[in-house]
């Protein structure tokens, strides 16, 4: 007998295991690990309502032993009463096993167990003491099957021992007692503990029989074995610049344009928070950079330490807002919205924001005059450039203006926002129509066609097709409604489960001649991440250990398209159809806070920046054939909830 796993926790302090403080939504776009040691586990959960509570783990010892404690009871309701908290061991199983741990329950209300057959935070097997019963049941998304339920009394106080024996069928052993042999099979996979009530949990073995040892090492040794024949395939990253941003550079508040020379400008924005977390930043800061490393021009003064990352969008775009060929940068901050040079950062016009003091459908304000949430710039009256543009509040109104007077074209209250509308020429009509939420909107604000779906908002949205002459369709990151597909007229396609849908990419990911889509979950399920075909069947899932997993298409080599996941040197890389990392990031002091995706020299082959407030570092395959020219989002509209997407220029 040979054993995988032995776990006292006496490697650890008697203290909190490492969690976000804030429960914030900076690790949907930002790779923020908490600081503290983890050992050889990682929490998969992130959940907005827990904020002002405290973790969900805890390490606590008495007597000279060291036990592990769920410190959340069940704080999760609505949609996300389902979400459980969950501690992951990293160690990855290859056969057969027995698993045995010791627990205690602190309060017999909801379950307390562990899960094995464990793929990712919704996809597992469990067995839980759940009140005053033994549950064993299966999850798959919304899906919960139950294999066993029977009576199984217990005293809060007591310590139980529980065994199982996980082959081709699974055996459970409570106090040596044999409870139940249920037809659940092992597959390969991982273990968790997994609880909604308070317990403590302690000696935690997972052993093998000598033949499965055998099996685990050489089914463990081939894993590695593939994927660094994958990764052989592959070049490595090669960093080719580094701009030193004194403190003036950002979170992933980044906006890319070229100016009347065709040279690249790097624009980077500052916030400070108003009244309420991020629903009313203020953008504080933007400096402008070009690839030189020199600093162009500077509104507002930076404060790196307080003012860089911000889990919402800011108000800038860099585009040409009135038709003359050359770019400007359009922002808004302190309630005036500003045109200016993109070279020179000089006002070329402005306009005050909406007055919305006592406007019924804006409801309760804290300002007299709109702090706008986004920006975008559009073409509604068929200019043939995009020289009108909008600005909407949190998530329940849109207006649209005109740049060249700044008159006010229309305005949208109907359905939740959601955070950055998808501006496009639909109709082919020549003047942009708008998808809100879950709305179409026409070139002069009416709606056309509103989705059946009524609660939490879109993310992100991409329109295209995935394959040569198919239907363009709308791929949409829809929140706690999944991830759907939608096709021109406004009907539902497909609707995929994922947990709470917030980052999305399409993009030839598997030399088949087609488009996959690539989606990650955040709310009540951080770190999943999953590639469907076109038409929204699930092709591979997987469950990154880290977060900011923005899932960015690089066109990497000239013959492989990869996944950006986030650019830590041990939790990120770039990922391959199977979501394998076949490309790391050199572990060279490189930022990890997050990054963009940027053809600069039009080559055809990406580069990758890594960024946060104080340095750029720009990374691009050391070894490529010149690929395909192809096109990613317009680089004038930036935004953390814009879905990415890769297709040929021609197109």
């Amino acid at each position: 007998m040979k054993i995988i796993i032995n776990e006292n926790f006496e490697d650890f302090k008697a203290t909190e295991f490492p969690y976000d403080h804030e429960h914030s939504a900076l690790g949907e776009y930002h790779h923020i690990m908490p600081k503290g040691y983890t050992g050889s586990f990682y929490d998969p959960i992130s959940l907005h309502q827990w904020r002002s509570l405290g973790g969900s783990w805890l390490i606590t010892k008495a007597f000279g032993k060291s036990y592990l404690e769920q410190n959340r009871g069940d704080h999760a309701s609505g949609h996300f009463s389902s979400v459980s908290a969950i501690l992951v061991h990293k160690q990855e199983l290859f056969a057969p096993y027995i698993l045995e741990f010791d627990i205690a329950l602190f309060e017999t209300k909801n379950l307390c167990g562990i899960c094995f057959n464990y793929i990712h935070n919704r996809k597992y097997d469990s067995l839980a003491i759940d009140g005053n019963n033994l549950v064993i049941y299966r999850r798959n998304q919304e899906e919960v099957v139950e294999y066993y339920k029977a009576p199984f009394k217990v005293d809060s106080l007591d310590t139980n021992h529980i065994k199982l024996e996980l082959g081709d069928s699974l055996k459970v052993y409570i106090n040596n007692e044999l409870i139940c042999t249920i037809d659940i099979k092992f597959q390969p996979g991982f273990i968790a503990f997994i609880a909604k009530s308070a317990c403590r949990y302690s000696d935690l073995t997972v052993s093998m029989e000598d033949k499965n040892y055998s099996l685990h090492l050489k089914k463990e040794e081939e894993r590695a074995l593939n994927l660094k024949a994958k990764q052989d395939k592959y070049p490595e990253l090669e960093c080719i610049k580094r701009i030193n941003l004194n403190g003036n550079g950002s979170g992933r508040q980044f906006r890319y344009g070229l100016d009347r020379n065709n040279q690249p400008v790097l624009l980077f924005a500052q916030h400070q928070k108003r009244m309420y977390r991020d629903a009313f930043a203020r953008l504080s800061c933007l400096s402008a950079y070009n690839l030189d490393g020199d600093l162009l021009w500077q509104y507002g003064s930076p404060n790196p330490e307080e003012n860089g990352p911000i889990s919402c969008d800011l108000p800038f775009q860099i585009g040409d807002i009135n038709g003359d060929g050359i770019n400007e940068v359009i922002f808004a901050s302190d309630f005036m919205v500003y045109i200016a040079s993109l070279e020179t950062g000089e006002i070329i016009s402005k306009m005050k924001t909406p007055y919305v003091k006592g406007d019924p459908l804006v409801g309760d304000y804290p300002y007299d005059y709109l702090n706008p949430d986004g920006m975008r710039l559009a073409d509604f009256e068929g200019k043939g450039y995009q020289g009108d543009f909008i600005l909407k509040d949190r998530y329940k109104n849109v207006w649209a203006y005109r740049a060249s007077d700044f008159k006010l074209l229309w305005r949208y209250n109907h359905k939740n926002t959601g955070h950055f509308p998808y501006i496009y020429d639909f109709n082919n009509d020549g003047c942009d129509e708008m998808l809100v939420g879950y709305d179409m909107v026409s070139s002069k604000g009416e709606i056309l066609w509103s989705l059946p779906i009524n609660s939490d908002h879109t993310d992100e949205i991409i329109y295209t097709n995935t394959e040569d002459g198919g239907e363009k369709r709308l791929y949409l990151a829809s929140g706690n409604e999944g991830f759907n597909i939608v096709d021109l007229d406004g009907n539902i396609i497909k609707s995929n489960d994922v947990g709470h849908a917030q980052r999305i990419s399409v993009a030839p990911y598997m030399d088949n001649g087609k488009m996959q889509v690539a989606v990650t979950s955040f709310w009540g399920a951080d770190m999943l991440l999953y590639l469907f075909d076109g038409d929204g069947n699930l092709l591979s899932e997987r469950e990154m250990m880290g977060n900011g997993n923005l899932v960015c298409p690089v066109a990497y080599d000239g013959n492989h398209n990869l996944i950006l996941s986030n650019c830590s040197p041990t939790l990120g890389g770039l990922l391959d159809a199977n979501l394998d990392v076949v490309v790391k990031f050199p572990d060279d002091g490189h930022p990890t806070l997050t990054a963009e995706v940027i053809d600069i020299d039009n080559d055809g082959i990406d580069e990758i920046l890594a960024f946060d407030e104080y340095q750029l570092w720009i990374y691009k395959a050391s070894k490529f054939t010149k690929g395909a020219l192809h096109k990613h989002y317009p680089d004038n509209a930036y935004s953390n909830y814009r879905g990415e997407y890769l297709v040929k220029k021609e197109e």
